[in-house]
């Protein structure tokens, strides 16, 4: 896994199957993906509270009825029940509710803008990274090169011929914390000063992925503030992220 002999390159249609793949695993299934801290996230914040409330008011009635012998044939054994169950049923519903969520919104990606990279992004507006693969995995074919991150520069001058958006940044978990996501914002950044009229270069990031916004604000990224956007169950927080064009 050294990472000088990741080299990064224009996108080429035949990265697709990877790049599908490596996108599920960013946002859902490897440990640090948006999911797995969603879930992890959503077992203090609100509503969980409630479900722990209603969770303790059940322990209370249980004890209760246990001191006195003639609630056990009353009602109050079912309702206690009923409610210390309520924290396990919220924590089952997150587990499968979140990934679920991740999953529609990686299809949902992957049907608009990544449907077509090169007619989306441009030839040169969607940047790989690669490492030479000396042996396929089992079961896979044979490929030259393994895709470990890529992201995007959307340019899209009919709606706004002085901006542009830095999209669908994926690293592999293998290669997390080891300096790759710097070197594909700084492949977008080159890209976007050869643009002419361009000004600025924006993007979002979530509250789920503070790794990414430590890494945009230490490359000089400015905030611009922020929404709240929702992706099935999840109430989402997107921070915003500004630069100039020509600033190093």
């Amino acid at each position: 896994m050294a990472l000088d002999r990741i080299y990064i390159r224009p996108y080429r249609p035949s990265d697709f199957p990877q790049i599908r793949a490596l996108f599920f695993e960013g946002f859902v299934t490897s440990e640090g993906s948006v999911a797995v801290v969603a879930t992890r996230r959503s077992f203090y914040k609100f509503p969980a509270p409630i479900a722990y409330l209603l969770g303790g008011v059940g322990l209370a009635v249980l004890r209760l009825a246990r001191a006195e012998p003639w609630a056990w044939t009353s009602p109050m054994v079912a309702a206690g029940a009923l409610l210390c169950a309520a924290p396990i049923a919220f924590f089952i519903f997150i587990r499968r509710a979140i990934p679920r969520a991740l999953i529609a919104f990686c299809e949902s990606a992957l049907a608009a803008d990544m449907r077509d990279i090169p007619a989306h992004y441009g030839a040169d507006g969607f940047f790989v990274a690669v490492q030479p693969r000396d042996d396929p995995k089992p079961g896979e074919a044979p490929q030259d090169e393994e895709v470990v991150g890529y992201v995007g520069l959307e340019y899209l001058p009919e709606k706004d011929p002085h901006t542009a958006e830095v999209r669908r940044m994926v690293v592999s978990a293998k290669y997390r914390r080891r300096g790759l996501a710097e070197r594909l914002m700084r492949a977008v950044i080159a890209r976007g000063e050869t643009i002419p009229g361009l000004r600025s270069i924006k993007l979002g990031t979530s509250e789920y992925q503070p790794s990414a916004q430590r890494l945009y604000e230490r490359l000089g990224w400015v905030s611009a503030g922020g929404r709240t956007m929702r992706v099935g169950i999840l109430l989402v927080y997107e921070y915003h992220f500004t630069r100039p064009v020509g600033k190093a």
